[in-house]
């Protein structure tokens, strides 16, 4: 990113978040090997609907707060898939916090298995959409088939709870390495 685009993205931030400095959530990990950062105020907060993304060190700025019917975000999976998860039992911590294990499936073949922390979801909704836009837009990001299953979307591994470890038999699609729920944001809340 050249210093204008920098200083001009500086600029929107302090623009849009003018004030005192403020906690917000803060998740880093790896999609498909490549690492995202992802920055936002709590709901109800000032900024709120923003989210400050980084894939691989380049900073966006999404909003993610848009209706669906805009455009923003895909309602479902690649190609319409019709995906389900289902219990497989025990559970796991990673990044610090606790999941339950889940198995990915696609009619009656299993596509892959995620450790989800069910009560994070409801919190995280804004890192998920931001993931979905960055889905669209970025083709390092972009839902791959695997083990004969259709392309799989960020949102098919969320159904049950945040995904802490999502992934097939071989590789991690994804991998939460840090949350942090107090994380400090620039001026009122903003990423």
């Amino acid at each position: 990113m050249s210093r204008l685009a920098r200083g001009v993205l500086a600029g929107l931030f302090a623009l849009v978040w003018g004030g005192s400095t403020s906690a917000g959530i803060l998740i880093e990990g790896r999609l498909e090997g490549v690492p995202i950062r992802l920055e936002f105020a709590h709901p109800g907060e000032p900024g709120w609907g923003l989210v400050r993304a980084s894939v691989a060190g380049e900073v966006r700025l999404l909003d993610v707060a848009r209706p669906a019917g805009e455009g923003t975000v895909p309602p479902r999976s690649a190609g319409g898939a019709t995906f389900r998860l289902d219990p497989l039992g025990g559970g796991a911590m990673v990044a610090g916090f606790g999941g339950a294990w889940q198995i990915l499936m696609e009619g009656e073949r299993v596509c892959g298995e995620v450790l989800a922390a069910g009560w994070m979801v409801a919190l995280l909704e804004p890192a998920i959409r931001a993931i979905e836009l960055l889905e669209r837009g970025e083709p390092r990001l972009r839902p791959r088939a695997r083990h004969g299953c259709s392309p799989i979307g960020f949102r098919e591994w969320t159904r049950r709870g945040w995904p802490l470890l999502a992934g097939g038999r071989t590789d991690a699609v994804f991998l939460t390495e840090r949350i942090r729920f107090d994380h400090p944001l620039p001026p009122s809340g903003g990423p």
